[in-house]
């Protein structure tokens, strides 16, 4: 069967008017847009040291050097590098053979690299960091040397 000029001019025109329709319908969902998205910094907690004087090792006597050990609490949850561990106060002894008024103790400032990961703590061992001078009392024999220090840090997160 033949179609005739007229039918096939109307099939035709049917045909683009629905692929018409279809096209205004698919650009109908079709869209884009802009405006911004939100982020919000958390704030930082301050590192603490912990108390370690039970790990400490009895290499300190009158004119030598001996180790300081400190461990640092990370409360933060993301990781720290800790640059720089500075003296910051009077040294105190406690647990001597008497009376240790007079320590004779000095502290050495550290710097380098003591990394502690994000919410937790870890101990390091500063090499010869501690003097004790002649001018140490005899009763600080045995004692344990509690030396308070600052730390200074950042973000070590990459």
């Amino acid at each position: 069967m033949q179609l005739s000029r007229k039918s096939r001019l109307v099939g035709g025109a049917i045909a683009i008017l629905v692929l018409g329709v279809v096209g205004l319908v698919y650009a109908a969902w079709t869209t884009g847009g802009s405006g911004s998205g939100y982020a919000k910094a958390g704030t930082s907690q301050a590192l603490t040291t912990v108390d370690v004087s039970a790990s400490t090792t009895a290499d300190l006597y009158p004119g030598t050097n001996g180790n300081v050990i400190v461990r640092i609490n990370n409360p933060n949850p993301y990781p720290v590098r800790v640059t720089d561990i500075n003296g910051n106060g009077a040294i105190t002894a406690s647990g001597g053979i008497g009376t240790c008024a007079t320590t004779g103790v000095t502290y050495t400032d550290q710097s380098g690299s003591f990394d502690v990961a994000a919410n937790s703590a870890a101990t390091f061992t500063l090499n010869n960091a501690a003097h004790m001078s002649n001018a140490s009392e005899n009763g600080c024999q045995g004692a344990t040397f509690a030396i308070p220090v600052t730390l200074v840090g950042a973000s070590n997160a990459s």
